[in-house]
């Protein structure tokens, strides 16, 4: 009975007549024109990575009839290669596969053809290059993110020197400290900190979006073992990995990793022997993965954003770190697109986005809010519950004196450490700053600027006010009685926050961006019908509403500073790629022309009603009924331009809106998407917080 053929070598050679029973296959090499015509068909080769041949000095006429050689891994040993008997030709096979151990050998000899043996010769004697190390941190549950090109070469520095000093990474938003391998944040705080890893082989499943770095000494002996290989020119070559499982080394491009492969020279192809997954394949190096290059040194712009109610900021449950993340990366490719040449050009620089939190210290231990809710919350439809006092409740906390005195010295605390820190650690900055608010960040930050004082009011007062101000008289008799008197100020804001004394930011805001705010609302409920042209806030002079169109949260402001300005629309912000989508512009043409059709017809009936009257009173002549028909064709052929107030040629109307912007436009509205337009109640919620 023949025995199995490696399945890996698709062309098996055998003799037709002259193979010894008992013995495995002949397997011929080349020979010469005359011994060829005796030889059976020639099957081709296809698998190539797993054969390692070393053919002899002359391959003419050589007839290989002894056994081949079967792979035995080396036990006890961590790498094994293979070796051929002394009394057979150098040839070496890979392990078979289980599924194929019963593959039926041909009945007829074969020739191996010229290009095997190149091929096959085409690992060996490859001159080793070491892998190029890059760093990589832990982005739960992404996996493992790597560092930009400038970053990892500077953590590779810092490693090779051996340094303990962190080493500032991502823009200066994240030290890392080589020796812990952790990545920790600057400028705000996190549970845990992140692990780092010195990177250079990597696994990855069929379920697997990326692949997934081993760890630095499983890297070591990967690397050393496929040295080994290059060097020798022996592949095939194990690999037995501390935690159980096994890599094989077939060729450059051909590396398996065997998931619990169990005993020696056992090898599963579908499902490992704990049933996890298949086998996983292996690289060596980065080509798999798309690293960026760096971020711009030079920072122009400084722009801070307070987040609203609850804890977190979008429908994908993330905090405002994260959405923050995306905001700034959305920037910087904004950044690239429009303005490629003057960013080329080191013209421009980048904004630099930080998040300002202060939910954490509103339901932390400071205010004791969530133990104090716990004992007359109902415990029905907890989930529903715990979410109400979480995020909803913010709103009510906010009007309330005691907490909303809480909520503005941490946020005005939190602005002022997070701009000296910055200052401190980037000493050549010195663009401007500017302030962001989403929902109630928006309102926390216009009652905080509109508190502020201008240099005349400061040099006026005798002392200046700052985030240490004594806030003792805001706590008088709160905590003993619900009916104690409360001294409600109005002031420019309305009566909405008595007895609230602000805080003093250290900088002077460029600009005052809004998102979703529903500042308006609150300054109307308060018992303000209208702020008048003549406000300002003392310390910002520009300020942005922004807002989507069927966002439930957001309000006007142009409206709320000059009632009579509710029948002009806001300014439609141009959609990155330029002009406007094309369901705007389909809607927009639709209800133009039926404004224009419907008015044509009011003019067409009133104007025939009109001459038939004359007709029947007898005041009408031939001649003038001539002159009215000229007028109304030429009325019918002639399109003038929209009637209105003119524009600038950017879609903003040329009209003044008072002092608070400079007398320029407040409201600006976001393009909605087009499957947005189909139905404006299923998409509401989402409105409210697609700004990040």
């Amino acid at each position: 009975m023949a025995a199995p053929v490696n399945p890996l070598l698709n062309s098996v050679s055998r003799e037709a007549d002259h193979a010894p029973q008992g013995l495995q296959p002949a397997l011929l090499l080349p020979l010469t024109q005359t011994d060829t015509k005796e030889l059976g068909p020639t099957l081709p080769v296809s698998s190539f990575d797993h054969v390692d041949l070393q053919a002899p000095s002359s391959t003419e006429g050589v007839l290989l009839s002894d056994p081949l050689p079967s792979y035995t891994p080396l036990s006890g040993s961590t790498c094994s290669s293979l070796t051929a008997p002394a009394q057979t030709a150098p040839f070496t096979t890979p392990p078979a596969s289980p599924q194929n151990a019963n593959f039926l050998p041909a009945q007829s000899t074969t020739v191996l053809p010229p290009s095997f043996e190149n091929m096959a010769a085409s690992g060996v004697g490859e001159s080793y290059h070491p892998v190029l190390h890059h760093w990589f941190y832990c982005a739960e549950p992404q996996g493992w993110k790597p560092f930009t090109f400038s970053d990892s070469f500077n953590l590779e520095e810092a490693f090779m020197q051996g340094s303990a000093e962190p080493v500032a990474t991502e823009g200066g938003r994240h030290d890392v400290y080589i020796q812990d391998r952790v990545r920790k944040p600057v400028y705000w705080e996190e549970s845990e900190s992140k692990a780092v890893r010195r990177c250079s082989w990597f696994k990855k499943s069929a379920l697997d979006q990326h692949p997934q770095p081993y760890t630095e000494e499983q890297s070591a002996l990967l690397e050393e073992e496929y040295r080994a290989c290059v060097t020798s020119g022996q592949w095939h070559r194990q690999v037995n990995l501390p935690d159980g499982d096994k890599v094989m080394i077939h060729s450059p491009r051909a590396i398996i990793h065997y998931v619990g492969a169990g005993l020696e020279g056992e090898y599963p192809t579908a499902v490992s022997v704990n049933g996890s997954q298949a086998p996983l394949t292996v690289r060596r190096g980065t080509e798999d993965f798309e690293i960026e290059d760096g971020e711009c040194e030079q920072v122009d712009h400084l722009l801070f954003l307070v987040h609203g109610i609850g804890s977190v900021c979008d429908l994908r449950f993330r905090a405002v770190e994260q959405c923050v993340d995306d905001f700034r990366k959305l920037g910087q490719n904004l950044l690239s697109t429009h303005f490629k040449q003057s960013k080329e050009m080191g013209e421009i620089g980048r904004v630099e986005i930080l998040p300002i939190s202060w939910h954490k210290a509103l339901h932390g231990d400071a205010t004791g809010i969530d133990e104090k809710l716990k004992p007359i919350t109902l415990r029905s439809i907890p989930k529903l519950r715990e979410f109400t006092n979480d995020t909803i409740l913010d709103v009510l906390l906010f009007n309330s004196p005691i907490y909303c005195q809480h909520i503005m010295d941490t946020v005005a605390s939190e602005i002022n450490r997070l701009y000296a820190l910055y200052c401190k650690r980037n000493p050549g900055f010195s663009g401007p700053v500017s302030l962001g608010g989403h929902s109630l960040g928006s309102v926390i930050l216009f009652d905080l600027l509109s508190h502020q004082k201008a240099d005349s009011e400061e040099s006026s007062t005798d002392g200046v006010s700052s985030t240490t101000d004594d806030h003792s008289h805001c706590d008088k008799n709160r905590a003993n009685s619900m009916t104690s008197p409360v001294d409600y100020l109005m002031g420019a804001s309305g009566t909405g926050q008595p007895s609230v004394a602000y805080p003093k930011l250290s900088f002077k805001p460029e600009a005052f961006f809004l998102m979703g705010s529903p500042i308006a609302m609150f300054v109307t409920v308060r018992g303000i019908d209208t702020i008048g042209p003549d406000f300002v806030l003392p310390t910002c002079k520009r300020v942005f509403n922004i807002f989507h169109p069927y966002d439930p949260v957001a309000y006007r402001l142009e409206t709320l500073i000059d009632p009579s300005l509710t029948n002009v629309r806001p300014v439609l912000i141009p959609h990155h790629k330029g002009r406007k989508r094309m369901h705007l512009e389909l809607k927009e043409t639709i209800e133009r022309v039926g404004s224009e059709f419907k008015q044509k017809i009011v003019d067409s009936i009133q104007g025939t009603w009109n001459r038939i009257y004359q007709m029947y009173s007898g005041t009408s002549t031939q001649a003038s009924i001539g002159e009215q028909v000229d007028e109304a064709l030429a009325s019918q052929l002639y399109l003038g331009e929209e009637e209105g107030p003119p524009s600038t040629g950017s879609g903003e109307l040329a009209i003044t809106v008072g002092r608070l912007n400079g007398g320029r436009r407040l409201d600006y509205v976001l393009q909605e998407k087009p499957y947005e337009s189909f139905n404006e109640y299923i998409f509401a919620l989402q409105a409210h917080v697609t700004y990040w």
